[in-house]
């Protein structure tokens, strides 16, 4: 038997730090590449020239939405997909298993965002994270049979385990996961599939401890083995930067009935979209411009000055590794502001999503024996120069407004440079003041 493991497709995903607009009328930036993973994946199931598997488990997380507190529906674009897809499948005559995950659920309503597709399609079958609440509380086993296969599959929805202690069912919890592992037919082929993991406690330990031929698992995004029977297929698409260096894709599983090892194949999903991850180390005594120059230049660096073409842009996360102290000519918020205007509301670099990572501190950290005074002490030693870093960072930072506004950007540095000046001695005098009246 051929069974293609699957999981974690989150179709509907849309990053949030993407280009703005709409791609082709369709889809939001980056969309459409959960689309492509799957679509790639279903028409590898069912190319003619490869050895089709007899079933498919997709353990969970099929959409991306509604999810925790985020209450949205799947875009319609995904419920789309998910049809004509589906209708390939059920056309190769190739059963598809679905369980629920922590995504693409409802948190209020009964009603699973995959339940329409059992009704379209004879070939799809799905346990929700209903049938698991109610298999709970009946204490029954829950499951399903293939007989054309010989097959038994022992299925576990996402029910978060995390809440069974608090709401004092975890015993109850413990005694369903024997239930279902003593529901095996030495007659039959028997696997399990699940949603959760053992770290996090979304998944009981004992349930990997079932005489199972294999268990397929989702809800980790990494593909890797757990037991030499028992692997988590990871997600097909880059669900943020935490999994850069995680293989992408899904798993073949070859069984005979018996207790034959399972024979596991690794098949990857190969992304056309570059992911670029890199850090920057920053000083006390940098500047916003230093700092967005720095960015600029390592952005350069990658090739990805070049005209934005949407296919072929890239995915960015510059990570800042440093401190800045109080008195620093920095503000973060304008550096964010000032890259993600460059990079994303331009043509001028080949990016679809930024991602600026700066370090957990205060904007400005206060340092011991340091007053007013000396912040002003060092506004000269910070800016050497306030007219000349002016004039710089306004015609490469702000050069668009420069050229709409029909502004000189020497006469804006001048002006810059002559009320950092006035603001110096007036905090100069004040002081002065406060020292008479003493």
């Amino acid at each position: 038997m051929k069974i293609a493991h699957i999981s974690d497709t989150h179709l509907g995903r849309r990053p949030k730090q993407t280009r703005s607009g709409i791609v082709n009328q369709e889809v939001r930036p980056l969309e459409d590449d959960f689309y492509s993973a799957w679509i790639k994946f279903v028409n590898e199931i069912v190319d003619k020239s490869r050895d089709r598997p007899d079933v498919i488990l997709h353990c969970g997380d099929f959409f991306d939405t509604p999810a925790g507190y985020d209450p949205s529906p799947p875009p319609e674009y995904a419920r789309k997909v998910a049809a004509m897809t589906f209708k390939q499948l059920c056309d190769a005559n190739i059963p598809l298993i679905i369980i629920d995950g922590n995504h693409g659920r409802y948190m209020e309503y009964r009603s699973s965002t995959l339940a329409v597709f059992p009704v379209a399609f004879d070939n799809i079958h799905l346990f929700t994270h209903y049938d698991a609440r109610d298999s709970l509380r009946t204490q029954q086993p829950l499951f399903i049979d293939i007989n054309n296969l010989n097959l038994r599959v022992i299925t576990h929805p996402s029910i978060e385990s995390r809440a069974l202690s608090t709401l004092g069912m975890q015993s109850i919890y413990e005694n369903w996961i024997q239930l279902q592992n003593n529901s095996i037919s030495s007659d039959l082929i028997n696997i399990a599939m699940a949603h959760g993991m053992i770290e996090n406690s979304t998944l009981h330990e004992d349930f990997l401890k079932g005489s199972y031929q294999y268990i397929a698992l989702g809800d980790d995004h990494k593909m890797r083995k757990v037991k030499d029977h028992a692997w988590y297929s990871g997600s097909t698409e880059l669900w943020n930067f935490s999994e850069i260096n995680t293989e992408k894709g899904y798993l073949m599983i070859e069984l005979e009935q018996g207790n034959a090892s399972p024979r596991i194949t690794t098949r990857k999903i190969q992304s056309s979209r570059r992911i670029i991850s890199d850090i920057i180390e920053i000083y006390p005594e940098d500047t916003n411009f230093q700092i967005i120059k720095r960015v600029t230049n390592t952005l350069d660096a990658h090739g990805l000055n070049a005209r934005y073409e949407y296919s072929t842009a890239a995915r960015v996360k510059i990570i800042l590794k440093g401190k800045k102290t109080y008195g620093s000519s920095f503000n973060i918020g304008e550096v964010e502001s000032a890259l993600r205007k460059l990079v994303l509301d331009s043509n001028d670099y080949n990016i679809v999503e930024f991602i600026l990572d700066r370090p957990d501190y205060p904007e400005y950290i206060k340092q011991e024996n340091i007053d007013d005074q000396s912040l002003v002490d060092n506004i000269e030693f910070l800016i050497e120069d306030p007219q000349k870093e002016f004039k710089e960072y306004v015609t490469v930072m702000r050069y668009k407004d420069l050229e709409k506004q029909n502004l000189d950007p020497n006469l804006l540095a001048k002006i810059f440079a002559k009320v950092l000046n006035r603001s110096s001695e007036k905090t100069y005098d004040t002081s002065a003041m406060e020292r008479e009246r003493q």
